[in-house]
């Protein structure tokens, strides 16, 4: 359903959609009888995932570019506009056929019904917004059922909200993520995207990326508690799946370089000063914990490739932020 989702809101926005890398025989979506490691192996063919990876790369490698050949702003704007042709007078021969007859003006061809939405006036309303609202109200209850359930003396009673072929469960979770780095990367031009589309999804993205989604998560039995300290907010981190932290990331990423791309990232510097911060934040001291040889759960060879590359875009987009509208953003 999620892929489903994520070609449609593609199709419907007027983008390219990657054709299928697997025979149309095998299934979209592995059995939750199969092991993790296939599970793996299968999603990683999807093409969401794919959408998503050449997404970011593209706002890495926008970023490096701009790194490479930095020059200031108004210069570039001052000589864009000196460099702009004046536009052409033209003559209409025809005065009508600017201003035609009320009679004449048809808002459908007949036989065809309505016109078709565009993807971009309904992609807040219908895509992205439900999707988000819904999953924070499903997390929500997902978290009081797990905290009710959790003085159960048997552990056989309790509940786990990230347990096996769950919505929570780190496969399910990444896909979810994913899919909506692609409705965010298509809607892009929605009226609504800076004002709510961006912070809201950014929120969810830092959120899921930094917090134990389940109190199982949160229990780290690998380190004791002078290595607890030391790391920090690591532990966190390190409990979580490296294809969640991927997605997470990613979709930052896409927020981002969104916002950088519509008004120089404005409205998320001086409007959600603490989400791009928390962003940089998050991106920085993952990175710096993964050079020092911490290890995520479910990581190495692509993964960890992935999950070095969008924490550092994460971090290149917030600086280029800082340096944009630096002395305006509030201290924290």
């Amino acid at each position: 359903m999620l892929t489903a989702l994520a070609l449609g809101a593609r199709e419907l926005a007027s983008l390219s959609v990657p054709p299928p890398n697997v025979a149309l025989s095998r299934i979209s979506f592995p059995s939750k009888t199969l092991q993790p490691a296939m599970h793996q192996r299968l999603i990683a063919e999807g093409p969401v995932q794919a959408l998503l990876t050449d997404i970011s790369q593209a706002a890495i490698d926008k970023a490096r570019d701009d790194a490479t050949s930095k020059a200031p702003p108004s210069f570039a704007r001052e000589r864009q506009l000196r460099l702009q042709k004046s536009a052409k007078i033209s003559v209409i021969k025809n005065p009508t056929a600017l201003n035609p007859r009320p009679e004449t003006v048809h808002t459908t061809s007949p036989g065809y019904g309505p016109p078709a939405a565009r993807f971009t006036d309904i992609a807040a309303e219908y895509f992205v917004c439900p999707l988000i609202n819904q999953f924070w109200i499903f997390f929500r209850d997902e978290q009081a059922r797990e905290e009710r359930l959790s003085r159960q003396s048997d552990p056989l009673y309790r509940y786990r909200g990230s347990g096996t072929g769950l919505v929570l469960n780190p496969i399910v979770l990444a896909q979810f993520i994913s899919t909506l780095g692609v409705l965010v990367h298509a809607g892009r031009n929605a009226p609504q995207w800076l004002a709510v589309v961006a912070p809201d999804s950014l929120e969810l993205a830092i959120t899921l990326g930094t917090r134990p989604v389940s109190q199982a998560d949160d229990e780290d039995e690998d380190l004791d508690p002078a290595s607890r300290a030391e790391w920090g907010q690591a532990t966190t981190s390190k409990d979580k799946e490296a294809s969640v932290l991927v997605a997470s990331l990613e979709l930052a990423l896409v927020v981002l370089d969104g916002c950088l791309d519509l008004d120089g990232g404005r409205s998320l510097g001086l409007e959600h000063t603490r989400l791009a911060l928390s962003a940089g934040e998050w991106a920085g001291n993952l990175l710096s914990w993964l050079e020092q040889g911490l290890r995520v759960a479910g990581g190495g060879g692509t993964q960890e490739v992935r999950l070095k590359r969008a924490a550092a875009g994460v971090m290149l987009k917030v600086e280029e932020i800082s340096e944009r509208w630096g002395r305006s953003m509030i201290s924290m």
